[in-house]
């Protein structure tokens, strides 16, 4: 191999890498929507599992945290130790024919932080411990199916006073 094609496959590498911190920096990516005094928050998490996501909720911020092992393959390959065309006669042992990874760019490790337009339940302590049999209805919940999570968080009406313009 030329020295030309060894440092386009370790700029690829590189890119690949920085691509990858990138997405997990931003990603998620949401939708949130208010529908029947509930906030509704659903993000894209495809090819995490339910055990590998945390979801917490302190005061108006939701905390959105997913961590999974990444293929020991993929790791190989970012460290320069892939197979080389010719390294073992084309076979890389598992019966499999030469393979290299050119880009591996999903995210295995996700933390977000959203901070949510509306005041909710369970932002204070009274209301967490209220004891109340309503406080069950009004508790945050969350389900994950086919790579989306959604997050439901029930909303208190803003309580306000009007003020006469004189």
């Amino acid at each position: 191999m030329g020295l030309v094609e060894n440092v386009a496959r370790e700029m690829a590498r590189e890119i690949g890498a920085k691509t990858r911190e990138f997405y997990e920096f931003v990603l998620p990516p949401i939708d949130m929507i208010i529908r029947d005094q509930s906030v509704i928050i659903t993000a894209d998490m495809p090819g995490f599992e339910k055990k590998d996501i945390d979801v917490t909720l302190r005061g108006r911020i939701l905390h959105i945290k997913a961590c999974r092992q990444r293929d020991a393959q993929l790791d190989a390959a970012s460290d320069g130790n892939s197979k080389e065309k010719g390294d073992d006669g084309g076979d890389d042992g598992n019966g499999r024919g030469y393979e290299e990874i050119i880009c591996a760019q999903r995210p295995s490790f996700i933390d977000k932080k959203i901070r949510l337009p509306v005041v909710v339940y369970g932002a204070t302590k009274r209301e967490d411990n209220s004891g109340n049999d309503n406080a069950a209805q009004n508790r945050p919940s969350a389900k994950y199916e086919n790579g989306m999570l959604e997050v439901a968080i029930p909303t208190r009406k803003r309580g306000g006073i009007d003020i006469p313009i004189k």
